[in-house]
């Protein structure tokens, strides 16, 4: 038998708890589950999350915990558009709502730098999308 739960709370409250239960949705929709990591070969570029190591052509990219989680997450889901809201809740420890697409975005330029992935020839993307959560990233690869 369905049940249904009554909540007295402000407008603010109420809207922060649809917020989260959306959040909470979208987090089940896009990652289920967290296995132990895998590896992905995307031409020269090699993500290898139970090693904690991405390579170029052999060589070792520098990331920072917060970049590589991100950038395991978009090639798990590659060629998916994920609002920058998931990804902040997804990365972020104790993510804060109201900088969080400002957050999300600043590591995703990081990525882009570091990656290469604005050069000619770079097998792989990190393209800005427009979702139904606002404005998101997806992952895409020609190579892999």
């Amino acid at each position: 038998m369905p049940k249904m739960i009554i909540i007295e709370c402000s407008d603010e409250e109420a809207d922060r708890m649809v917020e989260q239960l959306k959040n909470m949705v979208a987090e089940y929709e896009y990652h289920p589950y967290h296995g132990p990591g895998k590896l992905y070969e995307f031409g020269t570029l090699r993500i290898d999350q139970p090693k904690q190591e991405v390579t170029i052509d052999g060589t070792a990219v520098d990331l920072t915990r917060r970049e590589f989680e991100l950038l395991g997450l978009l090639a798990e889901h590659l060629n998916r558009a994920l609002p920058a809201a998931f990804l902040h809740n997804a990365v972020w420890t104790h993510p804060d709502s109201e900088h969080g697409e400002e957050e999300v975005a600043a590591y995703i330029a990081a990525l882009r730098e570091k990656l290469k992935l604005d050069q000619p020839g770079s097998p792989c993307r990190i393209v800005d999308e427009d979702t139904e959560r606002g404005p998101g990233y997806r992952f895409t690869c020609s190579a892999g």
